[in-house]
């Protein structure tokens, strides 16, 4: 577990590296937020077209060749933005991280929550708030990193990100692959249960959720930096601070579908502050607020829906999962960036609002009732 959590902190730190100023970064080079959204598009159909073999890679053959692969191919993606040769070539880059982020976002979540000896709703929101914490601490010491790195030489974040996923590969090779199952679920039963998670009660609630934040994690970095360069550093600070201390309030928070209504609509509230305040320290409250309220509806939701999924179909459910979430992030992520060129990024932010309006209204109109395929899923694992 130790090495585990190892290559988890590794790849935090790698992607904190030059998220803390990749969109200042892009916009050093003279390219849109336009164009910025088209990248963050052509990432999330590359993550939504190619997650789903990962997935089943992982759950049915190999725990150990999912996760190599998604690291050689990050390194290869970091590779292309460190040479910026072309704007084709950029976006060819997003791709390859899109492909990369597919092997192993679903697959390092369900090699955590496999090793969970009691897979209750509490306990996976539990682990989610620890490596809520741990991706956290990391990604501020990588931030910093990634901010004088590019204070020496803007491009030169990608060669830090490069290294720390250099050292997270390594991590890997020194895992024991797990036979996943030595007597496998027939391929029928398997695709008939995996699409049983589509139907799931908190499927939806979990789909949206995770795109809900689309807007202000594009556009934050141009928010902060309407201040100074400094000032994003203090953004991702706060981020990332928050990442570590909201995790402890979820100690007061009952894991159930009224505290995600709850949530979704204080979020909503959050995202409305954070676009239109002006000054600094407001700007900083209310990007904490909605960062601290996020991550809990995120970890909130995770639990409920992990709760009813087996081992056997783990990184499958959350590839599924993720799969939709990244269709609807690139739809809404251009749409975002152009509202930003055009009406500026405190109008893009809001986009964000209506997200968390159609969660509250799944939850609403009865989207989380009991399944009936919940037993399906739990009892066959």
């Amino acid at each position: 577990m130790t090495r585990i959590y190892a290559f988890y902190i590794l790849s935090a730190a790698g992607v904190a590296c030059f998220t803390v100023v990749d969109v200042v970064y892009f916009q050093t080079l003279g390219y849109s937020l336009a164009f910025v959204g088209l990248m963050t598009s052509a990432f999330s159909i590359a993550v939504a077209v190619t997650e789903l073999p990962f997935a089943v890679l992982f759950d049915r053959y190999s725990n150990k060749a999912a996760l190599q692969i998604g690291n050689f191919v990050r390194i290869a993606a970091f590779s292309l933005f460190f040479l910026n040769l072309s704007p084709e070539l950029l976006i060819t880059a997003q791709v390859l991280a899109g492909i990369a982020v597919a092997a192993l976002s679903g697959t390092s979540t369900a090699l955590i929550i496999n090793q969970i000896p009691k897979a209750d709703a509490t306990s996976i929101s539990r682990t989610f708030g620890r490596l809520e914490y741990l991706a956290g601490a990391a990604a501020i010491l990588a931030g910093l990193l990634g901010l004088w790195l590019f204070e020496i030489k803007p491009e030169f974040i990608w060669l830090g990100a490069i290294g720390l996923y250099t050292l997270a590969t390594v991590t890997v090779f020194s895992f024991r692959d797990v036979d996943t199952h030595v007597e496998r679920i027939p391929w029928k039963q398997y695709l008939n249960d995996s699409i049983g998670v589509v139907k799931g009660p908190y499927t939806l609630i979990y789909i949206v959720t995770n795109a809900c934040a689309v807007a202000p994690f594009l556009l934050w970095q141009v928010k902060f930096d309407m201040v100074s360069l400094g000032f994003v550093f203090i953004g991702f600070f706060v981020m990332n601070v928050t990442s570590i201390v909201a995790p402890f309030f979820l100690r007061f928070i009952k894991v159930s579908a009224s505290r995600v209504i709850l949530l979704a609509t204080f979020n909503a509230v959050a995202t409305l502050l954070f676009a239109f305040l002006d000054q600094p320290a407001l700007i900083v409250a209310s990007f904490l607020i909605h960062i601290g309220l996020q991550i809990l509806q995120t970890i909130v939701v995770a639990g409920l829906f992990h709760e009813r999924i087996g081992n056997d179909y783990r990184a499958t459910s959350e590839s599924l999962v993720s799969m939709a979430d990244s269709l609807i992030v690139a739809v809404v992520a251009p749409i975002t960036m152009v509202i930003g060129d055009r009406w500026g990024a405190e109008w893009a932010i809001t986009c964000s609002i209506m997200l968390y309006g159609v969660c509250i209204l799944l939850v609403a109109v009865g989207q989380m009732r009991p399944s009936r395929r919940r037993s399906v899923m739990v009892e066959k694992s």
